[in-house]
């Protein structure tokens, strides 16, 4: 897992630069209005609530 957690923050590194100010303004501002990620969609929510509740009903097997 380490391999994939080091590329995921490479690959994070290497958008950050090619980003504009007002890009990485947005993306803030979304992460920090809604900082529960899903893990399998990368949808995002407001309460960690709403995000098991989204786990429960669209992933559940």
């Amino acid at each position: 897992m380490t391999d994939k957690n080091e590329m995921d923050s490479s690959a994070n590194e290497s958008s950050s630069i090619l980003e504009s100010p007002e890009e990485k303004k947005k993306r803030f501002l979304m992460e920090f209005e809604n900082p529960f990620k899903c893990d399998k969609c990368s949808e995002r929510f407001k309460k960690k609530k709403y995000l098991r509740e989204h786990k429960a009903e669209v992933h559940a097997y």
